[in-house]
């Protein structure tokens, strides 16, 4: 059930972000903005396991800031992938990923308590 919820998260905050800074990001409609949090949730489970794995040595140098990398990266590829959702440029897609950051971490934080 915690995957639906991620979901609806991940969807509302793509259209919202939309509405807020429209020179920001590019939603086409909810359903490109449903496909894209679907895509997203599809790279957190498998692609970024693997780029925390490649790159742990410099997110051990890094103190975890390298994350933030890791988090910009499926973000980006999220943004390449989903042709009706465009991010205009790399710190848009910096705020962005720092976003979805404390939302998922909020939403587990949640989960935990119940």
């Amino acid at each position: 059930m915690h995957f639906v919820y991620r979901l609806i998260v991940n969807t509302l905050i793509f259209v919202v972000f939309h509405y807020l800074f429209p020179n920001a990001l590019t939603v086409k409609d909810w359903t490109a903005a449903i496909v894209a949090a679907v895509v997203l949730a599809l790279l957190n489970t498998f692609l970024k396991p693997l780029l925390h794995i490649v790159s742990f040595p410099i997110t051990i140098l890094t103190l975890g800031l390298f994350s933030i990398v890791i988090n910009m990266v499926v973000l980006a590829v999220d943004d390449a992938l989903v042709s009706g959702v465009t991010i205009h440029g790399w710190g848009w897609v910096f705020v962005l990923s720092l976003i979805f950051s404390f939302a998922q971490s909020w939403i587990t934080s949640t989960e935990k308590v119940r």
